[in-house]
């Protein structure tokens, strides 16, 4: 039992770690937002395919339906989407590209 503990314990430290930057790394995206795989959960796609989370952004944005620009902050926070480099610190704003359906 100490085992699968100690293994579900390094991958969730593996999921949050990502891989796109630093903690504390500032990032800056464009795209579209779209639904996680869990509930409640908001992703976006930057250029380069890296998956941020951006279920933390408040106010949220509406997924799949206008593009966004947006900046973040690179944080170790844990999550329950499962996916996704994790930001904190979120400003996004519209942008007037609606998302592809």
């Amino acid at each position: 039992m100490k085992a699968v503990s100690l293994a579900l314990v390094a991958s969730f430290a593996c999921l949050s770690a990502g891989g796109a930057g630093a903690e504390g790394k500032k990032v800056t995206i464009a795209g579209c937002p779209y639904p996680g795989v869990e509930f409640a959960c908001l992703m976006i796609k930057d250029k380069d395919g890296t998956v941020y989370n951006i279920s933390a952004a408040s106010p949220r944005p509406v997924p799949n339906e206008v593009a966004i620009a947006l900046t973040g902050t690179v944080t170790p926070k844990l999550s329950l989407c499962m996916q996704g480099v994790v930001l904190d610190d979120i400003k996004w704003e519209r942008s007037k590209a609606r998302c592809p359906q």
